[in-house]
């Protein structure tokens, strides 16, 4: 009996292993959002924080949200967002809706109007010039 309890730690932790390696083998289809509209909000707190939220349809009940990806284009941000569809017969063609709120990265953005555009659909936000920053930094410069 001493020997029951590692070999059954072993056992479990071979099968939590081949669980996960089954996951990973998966097939899946990646893919992008279909988005319909999106509504960006701008914070004027101190560091400024820009959310977009994102509405769109999934094109069936086995497709899902993938990860989110921003790029900086001067005065723009891309956003792409993904999805990832599992293959099989079990899927029924049903749209359903989704909403996705991403914060986008505006670190170091100076005050100026920006278009983010996520999956191809704009809008826009801008950053305004903070008084008291404008203050301290002409007060540095004497």
């Amino acid at each position: 009996m001493r020997g029951v309890g590692p070999a059954i730690a072993i056992a479990f932790a071979i099968a939590c292993a081949g669980t996960r390696a089954l996951e990973a083998d998966r097939a899946y289809q990646q893919g992008l959002a279909r988005v319909d509209r999106i509504d960006v909000r701008a914070f004027r707190e101190r560091p400024v924080s820009v959310h977009v939220n994102v509405y769109g349809q999934l094109p069936d009940t086995c497709t899902e949200l993938g990860r989110s990806r921003q790029e900086r284009l001067g005065s723009g941000i891309e956003v792409t967002l993904t999805t990832r569809s599992e293959s099989g017969p079990g899927c029924a063609e049903e749209p359903r809706p989704f909403e996705r709120r991403i914060l986008l990265d505006v670190a170091g953005l100076p005050p100026g109007l920006y278009v983010v555009k996520v999956n191809g659909v704009s809008g826009s936000f801008q950053i305004f010039e903070d008084p008291e920053t404008r203050e301290m930094d002409r007060l540095r410069t004497w």
